[in-house]
């Protein structure tokens, strides 16, 4: 016989609502992202309530989602779509360059100017506007 073994139950899905207040119209949606064993039906959203400041991350039903984004009145200036950055309402696309190396200057006498790597990508929209992440 195999030993048992006690599993957590699965979070259930549930609509984007903030469980403080209970509002599903004053929400800020940062990101969505499917749950690839789910075949589509189920995501992760994350979102922040406006009225109370809390954040919240979540399984919910794709359909929920869908119709939270239709009655909420703010959306992050970039959401997070899956793998797409989302600005002005379409996937930013990579530039052409990076940044590869970030300096700071100790508080400490004598100290010198440090720098540190760190593999990103610069990612722009067709608005101009540009969004550095790391990789």
């Amino acid at each position: 016989m195999s030993p048992s073994y006690s599993r957590r139950p699965l979070p259930q899905p549930r609509q984007p609502q903030c469980e403080a207040c209970g509002t599903g119209h004053q929400l800020t949606i940062h990101a969505i992202t499917a749950i690839g064993a789910a075949g589509g039906d189920l995501v992760t959203v994350s979102y922040t309530c406006n009225d109370c400041d809390l954040f919240q991350e979540h399984t919910a039903y794709a359909t929920d989602v869908a119709a939270a984004l239709n009655q909420v009145r703010w959306m992050a200036q970039v959401i997070l779509f899956g793998d797409d950055y989302i600005h002005c309402g379409f996937p930013m696309e990579e530039a052409e360059f990076e940044v590869e190396r970030l300096c700071y200057r100790s508080n400490r006498p004598g100290s010198g100017l440090n720098a540190v790597s760190l593999p990103t990508r610069v990612l722009r929209c067709h608005c101009g506007f540009q969004l550095e992440v790391p990789e």
